[in-house]
């Protein structure tokens, strides 16, 4: 009997979702754990929301609402509705159907149960054939400090403000040393290969390369670690959510002193991963990123562009199964 290849992503959002959703569909080939950024979570009406977190179960578990690229879809908005009526925030949608699962969530913590634990149960419940697991148990938030001097948690200057604000600097604020969730670096020590999915690498990988331990670890898997780019510079982005996650990628990638360019996120992981795969659309920036010290791989990544995922899924299994 073949061993199944052993695979760790890392990421979360819409970007990453679309990834997993196509190595998930591999089914039995790879046994495949989903580690997701939990800096982006928030605290409102009373609910602790995971963004990250929640996008990837949708996704995984066919309940996305894929035109939008958040949230379930055939939702429904009454209580939002009800709550503009008496005043209360509403910059911040959560639908009815969203809502059952930050309830459950929230009534469990409160129980004294860990993220983990909660996060592995709603995917089972979701019927998602892979580990889904928050990064940390620990609470940790991205702030988001503007050029005009204010403090933002990372969702109110990505929804509320759409990410117009110049950006002086991020940080995380939480435990100074949070622990990744058990078992993590454990498995990416054993596993055949580590995906850094297409997400915002301040935003969505950064609180996770922040974790005790983590740079570290992936450090010593270095070779067996592929970067998948967030960024397509030669292709126009005409979609106001899209347009709105790449602001927020330019304006973060700036302050932390990086160039907001496929070369700009190889040098975010030059540590951590030896192959970065570049969009084909942005073939004229490869001598740019091989810059960095990675191999770089060109294939068509923008998969929520009709893009068949067939290549480039097909390529990650093959550095699987050439480092195991």
């Amino acid at each position: 009997m073949v061993s199944r290849l052993k695979v760790v992503g890392l990421g979360g959002g819409i970007g990453a979702s679309r990834l997993w959703t196509a190595l998930l569909a591999l089914g039995g080939e790879i046994d495949l754990t989903l580690a997701v950024n939990t800096g982006e979570d928030l605290w409102i009406h009373g609910l602790r929301v995971c963004p990250d977190v929640d996008t990837v179960l949708y996704a995984l578990s066919g309940r996305q609402d894929t035109e939008r690229g958040w949230g379930v879809r055939n939702e429904t908005w009454r209580c939002m509705q009800a709550l503009g009526e008496i005043g209360g925030q509403q910059w911040f949608n959560l639908g009815d159907r969203d809502l059952a699962v930050h309830l459950y969530r929230t009534g469990r913590l409160r129980e004294g149960d860990r993220l983990s634990e909660i996060t592995s149960d709603l995917a089972h419940s979701f019927g998602i054939g892979c580990r889904v697991l928050p990064a940390t148990d620990a609470e940790i938030t991205t702030r988001v400090v503007t050029a005009d001097g204010r403090d933002l948690h990372y969702q109110q200057f990505l929804v509320r403000e759409h990410a117009n604000p110049q950006v002086t600097r991020t940080y995380l604020r939480g435990p100074a040393l949070a622990e990744p969730t058990t078992g993590l670096l454990a498995d990416i020590t054993s596993a055949d290969l580590v995906v850094i999915g297409p997400s915002n690498p301040v935003a969505s990988l950064g609180p996770i390369l922040r974790l005790a331990g983590m740079r570290e670890t992936l450090s010593g898997a270095r070779e067996r670690t592929v970067a998948v780019t967030p960024i397509v510079d030669a292709v126009p982005i005409t979609d106001p959510g899209e347009q709105a996650r790449a602001r927020s990628r330019t304006r973060l990638l700036t302050a932390v002193g990086l160039a907001p360019t496929p070369a700009g996120v190889a040098a975010f992981y030059t540590d951590v991963a030896a192959t970065f795969i570049l969009d084909r659309a942005d073939l004229a920036q490869l001598s740019a990123v091989e810059k960095e010290q990675v191999l770089v791989i060109a294939l068509d990544t923008l998969l929520h562009r009709g893009v068949d995922p067939e290549p480039l899924i097909a390529t990650l299994v093959a550095a699987a199964q050439h480092s195991s």
